[in-house]
Order: structure tokens, then sequence, then C-alpha cells
């Protein structure tokens, strides 16, 4: 990532953090330091709002399996339908 990707990145953050504060309304004075700046309370306040919720994680407790022929004999086990998961390119659609 060059230059620019970084500081559209971090710009991006910003304009999201920025967004998120005003919607959250008024902020107390435990959430913020007498400059507005970044304290514990509002990091958290932020790390609470970005990271997923368990049912928005709930795809991480699935069990993967790493080639077809484990997940075959898995679903087979279990009587339940396999998915295939099959693409073509970088896992980022960084082509």
């Amino acid at each position: 990532m060059g230059r620019r990707g970084l500081a559209a990145g971090a710009l991006a953050l910003l304009v999201f953090m920025t967004a998120c504060g005003d919607e959250a309304g008024p902020r107390t004075d435990a959430a913020s330091n007498e400059n507005g700046g970044l304290s514990t309370a509002t990091l958290e306040n932020y790390r609470d709002r970005i990271l997923p919720t368990p049912a928005e994680a709930a795809w991480e407790e699935i069990d993967w399996h790493p080639s077809y022929a484990e997940g075959l004999r898995e679903s087979s086990r279990q009587q339940k339908p396999l998915m295939l998961w099959v693409m073509n390119g970088h896992p980022l659609g960084c082509t």
C-alpha cells in the first residue's frame, strides 16, 4: 500500500469516527478528556462500535474444512449439505 492508500484509509477512519461521535449524542465528561481528544473511555466506545457482535461473527463458528474430501466426509456423516466455495483471483479482490 502506497502513501496515498494509507492517507486515504486514515482519512476514511477519521471521517467514520467523527460521524459515529455525532450519532451517539453528547459526550459526557467521562467519555472525553478536557481537550476533546481520545481517552480510554472514547477508545472503548469506538472499539465497541467497530468490533462485530456475536451475531455478526456467527460465521466463525462454522466447521470449515481445508479440503473438499474432508468436508464431504463430514457432511455425509452428519447428513447435512456441503457448501463448496471456489474463487479465482486474489482473496481480497486485489487483481
